[in-house]
């Protein structure tokens, strides 16, 4: 049995070589700590625990055996000489969190993993998607658990009562305020669900665009994600067929619990981890023999 435990940082992007792209002293001037701040972030392909079996064993039956022992010579040649190996595998995972929302609902980030399981109905009540809510993304207020004027859920059903989101857009659903600098006449609604916001410009005019200064809070940040593991096992045996000659016969289960595992595509806007895919492939059987002389 191998148990690995890893903690490696990566370089997410190319090195950035100057200052000017970001407003005076949001970066360090030091072109190692840059690049640091910048561009590290924890290494996905390397997973935060692995554990890795393997076992093989024989079986109990034929001549000489707890079960069958004193089986004739024929009926030893087909039950004798099996023996079971296999292989196993658990390993952790990682998710990004989203940088199309910003964390100002003052609520911290909370993993809740499959303790809700949920519905997205959005798409139609007759094509809802399971899955589970993995963690208080951003879901619009008016998608909550909603349904339509004939009863039909057309929102994400289950999400809990407590759920207040980690981060939303600068202009939620449902805002009424005035954003800073927009002209009186602006209608709030056009922009929910958006990160627009206006400029003042040094002629007096207001521009209006999206919002980003390159240094979400969020960036280069992963959480850790829903586990698997998988397991996949043979059953062999060889015969031996005269004092030359030798048969191996292979029957391989791969995914031999027929496993699915959860994805670990968990989503780091809204927060949820879709279940419709499994995880994994699902179990298959391959036959193969070996003659060897």
């Amino acid at each position: 049995m191998f148990w690995v435990v890893g903690n490696t940082m990566a370089q997410t992007s190319d090195i950035s070589a100057n200052t000017n792209g970001f407003l005076p002293g949001n970066v360090p001037t030091d072109f190692v700590a840059r690049n640091r701040f910048l561009n590290y972030s924890r290494d996905t392909g390397t997973p935060k625990h692995q554990i890795r079996w393997n076992w093989i064993a024989d079986l109990p039956f034929g001549r000489g055996q707890k079960f069958a022992g004193n089986a004739g010579k024929v009926l030893d040649k087909v039950i004798g000489g099996w023996q079971i190996a296999g292989t196993g595998n658990f390993v952790t995972s990682y998710w990004n969190l989203g940088t199309d929302r910003y964390p100002t609902t003052g609520n911290p980030i909370e993993v809740y993993g499959e303790k809700y399981p949920i519905q997205d109905c959005r798409s139609g009540f007759n094509n809802c998607i399971s899955g589970f809510l993995y963690w208080n993304g951003y879901i619009p207020s008016n998608q909550i658990n909603s349904k339509d004027s004939q009863g039909r859920p057309n929102g994400v059903m289950g999400v809990p009562a407590n759920y207040k989101p980690a981060f939303q857009p600068l202009i939620p659903w449902g805002s009424t305020a005035l954003p800073a600098n927009a002209p009186a006449n602006t209608n709030v609604s056009q922009f929910w669900d958006t990160n627009n916001v206006w400029v003042p410009l040094s002629n007096g005019q207001v521009q209006r665009l999206t919002y980003n200064d390159n240094l979400h809070p969020f960036r280069n940040q992963r959480m850790v994600g829903p586990n698997q593991w998988f397991m996949d096992a043979s059953l062999f045996k060889f015969a031996k067929l005269n004092e030359a000659v030798t048969l191996r016969f292979n029957i391989d289960f791969f995914n031999v619990f027929n496993n699915p595992n959860n994805p670990t595509n968990v989503n780091g806007s809204s927060g949820i981890l879709e279940t419709r895919n499994s995880g994994s492939n699902a179990r298959f059987v391959q036959l193969t023999t070996r003659l060897q002389w």
